[in-house]
């Protein structure tokens, strides 16, 4: 008996690929969501310490008045830069949801595969297992006619 190949080996392949891009193209909306969410922290962070420094400079009070105008300019900056941010990130958000639905979809797609693949498998055994039963049975006959002659 030939051995066993699945005809739609090639096919399974692609949808292995497919399922694997797809699987680092989400790992890496993940990764641009992280850096995102460092970069929104940050700013946040660097809007409580420019609040520190004005406080500061005020306490010392060797502050010009153009010193104390740049704080609310730098602060209205950071704000703008939160807003794009946040706006960045439900965008990001909305793709690895999307992604997330084409691997599902791209998984189903491969196990239909791969059970197709495995019930192939099963029938090839089947027959294969058939085939050997029955040229033992076929060698036993023949060695009991011979044995009986004798």
């Amino acid at each position: 008996m030939k051995k066993y190949t699945f005809r739609l080996e090639p096919v399974l392949k692609l949808r292995k690929l497919k399922e694997e891009n797809c699987r680092m193209e989400l790992g890496q909306l993940l990764s641009d969501l992280n850096k995102i969410e460092d970069q929104l922290q940050h700013d946040k962070n660097e809007i409580d310490n420019y609040y520190k420094i004005q406080e500061g400079a005020m306490k010392s009070g060797g502050v010009r008045a153009g010193q104390l105008q740049a704080f609310p300019m730098l602060v209205a900056a950071k704000e703008r830069n939160i807003e794009l941010l946040l706006r960045d990130k439900k965008r990001q958000e909305d793709r690895i949801a999307q992604k997330k639905q084409e691997l599902a979809q791209l998984k189903g797609d491969l196990k239909v595969m791969e059970n197709l693949k495995e019930k192939n498998y099963d029938e090839y055994r089947k027959a294969f297992n058939k085939e050997v039963d029955q040229k033992v049975e076929e060698q036993t006959q023949n060695w009991l006619q011979h044995k009986d002659k004798r």
